[in-house]
């Protein structure tokens, strides 16, 4: 049980560190691989990503863009979170009844 829990609240602090990149933003290289993820534009013998199109020519449909994208990542992990946090509640109680029930198991003794 103990270690089910330990593993339940390393994976909540993960979600809550990815939380906060998307939240400051700091996921470009993210947000530019689904914009790419089409592949690269040729214009007169040239080629470019879309991200890079983008990012030039229109930074704030850029900055528009990515704030959707981290948006829905957000929505999700909320959701995660806020499941993570019940399961940690729940085997916290069932831990601490455990512990009650040996307490009771050793006194008997």
């Amino acid at each position: 049980m103990y270690k089910l829990l330990e593993e339940l609240k390393e994976e909540l602090k993960e979600k809550q560190d990815r939380l906060n990149v998307l939240e400051n933003n700091e996921n470009t290289d993210e947000y530019d691989e689904m914009l790419d993820q089409e592949g690269n534009v040729n214009v007169s013998g040239l080629t470019f990503s879309p991200s890079a199109i983008v990012k030039e020519m229109d930074p704030t449909a850029y900055r528009c863009g990515m704030n959707d994208f981290n948006d829905s990542l957000i929505a999700e992990l909320n959701d995660e979170i806020e499941s993570l946090e019940s399961d940690i509640k729940e085997a916290e109680k069932e831990a601490e009844e455990e512990a009650k029930s040996e307490a009771t198991e050793e006194e008997k003794k």
